[in-house]
């Protein structure tokens, strides 16, 4: 059994939960059978169209058990076909592609660089799907979706969105297609449930029962995650009492200025998401630096794969991250 341990997560996802989530996480045991659990279930549901600004009579509401990767790959396994354009500028864009070839898809990239957003002609040829990270947190690029979204649809395709790690931060078109996301990161609560907006007119095809979004869409086919919906539950209801996005945006700033005293952002600032931000190393090393962290109760992200040298990572997600709690830990990293 772990001992009791305070930390504050710098990491994007999973997230420190409010107080109010954890002292209700276990006030009810549930079977996902009951009536209960129906009204639960459908009350999520609601809130989430509503947060969105999507109607159940436009778009369909898959809730499955999993991650935010899982709602992706659910999504693309019961719904992307053909020829598939993917907008590439980091790990998660080429995960989406890799996955759409394993599929048979006919995919194409365009490689924008890693951690470089696309220009203006970002969809090329007549491409059946267009696929986009919204924000790609291999380094926090925020990429433009209303643009690629309307690029997208001028060339008459279907865009797929992957907004796991923006949905409740940044807005996320709802003129997209498929909007896949997760109970926690932004929405601050367990993980558990991977979750996909997806329109109602799209054709499904076959795939293993774990991933059929349809089956989901219309109920609850195997046992959920049944605390995770009680958590979801409160951190909507919380979410719903604050401006969010503004809290983001306010503490992504902070991470800036006192992350900028010592060491040099990635991204231009307009690139930047509002969720998590990349700083260069410059010949420090990583491992120590996370070190230093962890022994002040601080938990931040390595770079990944090529970038493990180069950067190190920043996200401002969570119940536990104000002001005073980034500068204190940018005084911890710059020691």
């Amino acid at each position: 059994m772990l001992e009791p341990k305070r930390q504050v997560l710098f990491n994007p996802g999973p997230v420190n939960l409010d107080p109010e989530v954890k002292a209700n996480l276990f006030n009810v045991e549930l079977c996902h059978r009951q009536p209960e659990f129906a009204a639960l279930d459908a009350s999520i549901r609601e809130r989430l169209y509503a947060f969105a600004g999507l109607s159940p009579d436009s778009h369909r509401l898959s809730l499955l058990h999993g991650s935010g990767t899982l709602a992706v790959d659910a999504a693309l396994a019961s719904l992307v076909r053909g020829r598939a354009q993917v907008i590439q500028n980091g790990l998660y864009c080429e995960r989406i592609a890799t996955t759409l070839a394993g599929l048979g898809a006919d995919v194409t990239t365009l490689d924008c660089g890693v951690g470089r957003p696309p220009g203006p002609d970002a969809v090329e040829g007549d491409p059946d799907w267009v696929a986009v990270v919204h924000h790609e947190t291999t380094t926090g690029l925020l990429n433009p979706l209303p643009e690629l979204v309307g690029a997208g649809h001028e060339a008459g395709a279907r865009v797929f969105v992957d907004a796991v790690s923006s949905f409740g931060a940044h807005p996320v078109s709802p003129e997209a297609d498929v909007i896949c996301f997760n109970s926690s990161k932004c929405l601050e609560s367990l993980p558990g449930i991977a979750a996909c907006f997806w329109r109602r007119e799209l054709e499904t095809h076959a795939t293993v029962p774990v991933l059929d979004l349809l089956a989901a869409a219309e109920g609850i086919p195997t046992t959920p995650n049944v605390q995770a919906f009680v958590a979801l539950d409160v951190a909507l209801d919380l979410l719903a009492n604050e401006d969010r996005p503004a809290r983001y945006r306010r503490l992504a700033h902070k991470v800036w200025e006192a992350g900028s005293s010592s060491f040099e952002p990635l991204l231009p600032e307009a690139d930047r998401s509002h969720v998590l931000t990349s700083f260069r190393l410059e010949g420090r090393d990583p491992d120590d630096l996370d070190a230093r962290a962890r022994e002040h109760g601080y938990v931040i992200y390595h770079g990944q794969r090529e970038l493990r040298g180069e950067i190190f990572r920043v996200a401002n997600m969570g119940a536990a991250i104000d002001e005073p709690t980034i500068d204190d830990l940018f005084e911890v990293l710059a020691a």
